[in-house]
């Protein structure tokens, strides 16, 4: 009987390493709307995008109420919404290649589930430090999430802010 453990403990064990990864549940990090949003602030500030860019669900919208970098769009006659993974992946070099530092914290305010659909309330605190300025700027704004579950993860559907405009930027804007 001994001799026929020990080949079905190694069949179970070499099937469960062989399962691949998308079959494991989503990540403990982002298990929640407000996890995702967490979740996906901490990647910004890690400086890791393609990361950042995984939180957010595909067509998702970011509106833009004002620019909040110079150069970076808020003409009076632009839409509002804009495809929301394009604008993090902009934004996100540019002011990752302007700055020594960015961090975005994100602390939650409120968070509302319904079904599939989510909102989170955030309070965004940031921390940056140009590379053409001797001291590092803190701001504070509110963001809102529109999250939405996709086979059974949490995404970003859709973000608007209340941030006024500041000269996190390239250098010469």
């Amino acid at each position: 009987m001994r001799f026929l453990i020990r080949p079905t403990t190694l069949v179970i064990l070499g099937a469960a390493l062989a399962m691949p990864a998308a079959w494991a549940g989503p990540s403990a990090e982002a298990g929640t709307p407000a996890g995702t949003v967490t979740a996906f602030n901490a990647a910004v500030t890690a400086k890791d995008l393609p990361k950042a860019a995984s939180y957010i669900a595909p067509g998702g919208v970011q509106f833009t109420l004002r620019a909040a970098h110079p150069g970076m769009g808020g003409a009076q006659d632009e839409s509002l919404g804009s495809d929301l993974r394009s604008h993090w992946m902009l934004i996100g070099s540019t002011v990752i290649a302007a700055t020594k530092v960015y961090s975005r914290n994100a602390e939650i305010l409120d968070s509302r589930i319904d079904g599939d659909v989510a909102t989170v309330w955030a309070r965004i605190n940031t921390l940056s430090h140009r590379n053409d300025q001797p001291e590092a700027k803190k701001d504070q704004f509110t963001e809102v999430y529109l999250m939405v579950r996709k086979d059974g993860n949490w995404l970003i559907g859709a973000v608007a802010d209340n941030r006024q405009p500041n000269d996190i930027g390239p250098p010469g804007r």
